[in-house]
Formats: structure tokens, sequence, C-alpha cells
């Protein structure tokens, strides 16, 4: 498979374009109706993808671990380990590896693909294995991710996806989330607290500028809503994706609701002793798998 080579899904009017070696991330999701096409998620430019680059659009895969762990360090097990510092302009660790990898096409057909790669211990000290099923069915799109511990040793472990959505003239959010994760210094959380009003989404609410938190206690789904266009998008999730990371930068079209399983730097917060951070601990030969379904509705 070249590296620009693209995966097309389609179910009526439902469409997915995926890259494999672009991390195995989506490029377009979108629907067409009367000749006319509306992207669910920001679409990635031709030009990105020619020249292998990533940007502000799509969804991207969170393996094996989301956002960021502090100071690329952490403690397992009594070891310490230094892993490679990947956030531009800070000293932390972000978004695993699985966004930044090639995937290798299993299986195609006109409604799905499954995708993997191994991972060969380097500075992550944990051989493992990704796997990635995404499919189109019933006016749902679905991805599926599944990880393996390959090492001889548990290992801490995390999934998630990270879509970005496109602005619109602002989101309406209806989440019941129960605990927020503010950021201390910067963007990284020491623990959960109750939800304040401002940020209680429970009856729907718009989403505001500015955000870069966490929330926990997802009750299994959210739904985003654009009024200006008459349109929502419905995410169920299951496997554990317990935790929302919001983000919505000021001056940006786009926004991010990431469904992941694990709160801001929760290795460090477990082992400091915070509760409710989600992240596993996953023994070696095992396996845990989480979906995420998204289902567009216009009105």
């Amino acid at each position: 498979m070249s590296r620009d080579e693209i995966i097309r899904l389609s179910e009526g009017g439902l469409h997915a374009e995926l890259w494999p070696a672009g991390g195995g991330r989506v490029t377009a999701f979108y629907s067409v109706e009367g000749g006319e096409r509306f992207d669910w998620m920001v679409p990635a430019p031709q030009s990105d993808i020619a020249r292998g680059a990533t940007g502000s659009w799509g969804s991207f895969p969170l393996v094996p671990f989301s956002n960021r762990i502090r100071d690329a360090r952490f403690e397992w097990d009594g070891e310490i380990h230094h892993i490679e510092a990947t956030e531009k302009g800070a000293p932390n660790a972000i978004h695993g590896h699985g966004r930044s990898l090639a995937w290798t096409v299993e299986r195609a057909s006109e409604r799905s693909v499954s995708m993997s790669y191994r991972y060969v211990p380097g500075d992550w000290p944990f051989a493992y294995r990704a796997e990635q099923e995404v499919s189109l069915e019933g006016g749902v799109f679905s991805i599926e991710l599944r990880l393996t511990n390959e090492s001889e040793k548990p290992m801490p472990a995390g999934l998630g996806h990270h879509p970005y959505f496109p602005w619109r003239g602002g989101p309406v959010l209806k989440a019941d989330f129960g605990s927020y994760w503010p950021a201390v210094d910067g963007v990284l959380p020491a623990g959960p607290l109750p939800v304040p009003d401002a940020y209680e989404f429970r009856e729907g609410r718009p989403l505001p500028r500015g955000l870069d938190t966490g929330f926990s206690g997802v009750e299994g789904a959210f739904a985003l809503t654009w009024p200006e266009c008459r349109t929502t998008l419905d995410v169920s999730v299951a496997g554990g994706l317990g935790h929302v990371i919001l983000f919505s930068p000021d001056g940006r079209d786009f926004f991010c609701a990431e469904p992941v399983t694990h709160s801001i730097d929760a290795v460090n917060l477990a082992a400091g002793g915070v509760p409710e951070t989600g992240l596993r601990r996953l023994e070696a030969g095992a396996s845990m798998t989480v979906e995420i379904m998204l289902r567009p509705t216009v009105f």
C-alpha cells in the first residue's frame, strides 16, 4: 500500500475515508444528500495526505495511552521509565504511538476495514499489538480498537480516539459527566472534582471556547448538536471509555470531544493514589477492547 492510499467506505449516503499509512487515521466522515456533502468531521486537505503531513482534521487512534504524560516520565511496578517527549513546546509525551505509525490493512470491503500494527519496545518498554476495525452499518460509523499486551510483564494501558469536529457557529453538547479534571498547571490535572455549574452539560448547553479539560463518569453516550445546521451527532461508547477530553481552542474553526479510557497523565496520577483515573493494568497476554459509535441525524 502506498503512503497516500486512502480506504473509502460507504453505506447509502454515509461515507468514511481512512489513511492506514498515516497513523490509521480517519481523513473524512461525511454524508451526501441531494447531491450536497455535509462533513461531520473536519476533512483532511489532499495536500496534507500527499506530503504525509497531519493536522487538525479527521480523527486519530490513541494507543497505548491518551493525551499527556507529565515530563515524559512515569513509574511502573517500581521502575522509572523515560519516554520520548512528543508534545510541541512542552516536555510531555502526548497521544501515544498509533497516530504516527503505519497500520497494515488486514481486510477491506465496501463497508468495513480492519488494520493493525505491532509495536516493538523502544522508549516505551512494552511490546503490544493494536487493532482497529472501522465500519459503516445501519447509519452508524463504528470504530473498534483493541490493544493486546505482547510483553512478558503487565503494562499501563489506555485507548481512545481524537476527532476534530467543525465549529460551525458553535456546537451544543449534551453529556452527563460525573467529575471534572481541571488543570492545575497549564493542561495537567491533579485529580477529579465535582462538575461546576459552568460545565454542567446534562440538559445540553453551548460548548465554551478555551477548554482543554478532562471530564469523567460518562454514562455510555453524549451528543453534539449544531443548531445553525440543524444536525446532531450521537456518540455512544463501550468498553470503558468513561472519560472525555474537551478541546475548544480560541479562534479556531474546530473543537474536539475525545472519548478515552483514562484521564490526562493517568499513569502518574494513579501512582500517586488519585482515584478514578481509568488507567488499566493490562497483564501479559491480555487484551482490552473499546468501541465508539457515531450516528448522524439531520432534523
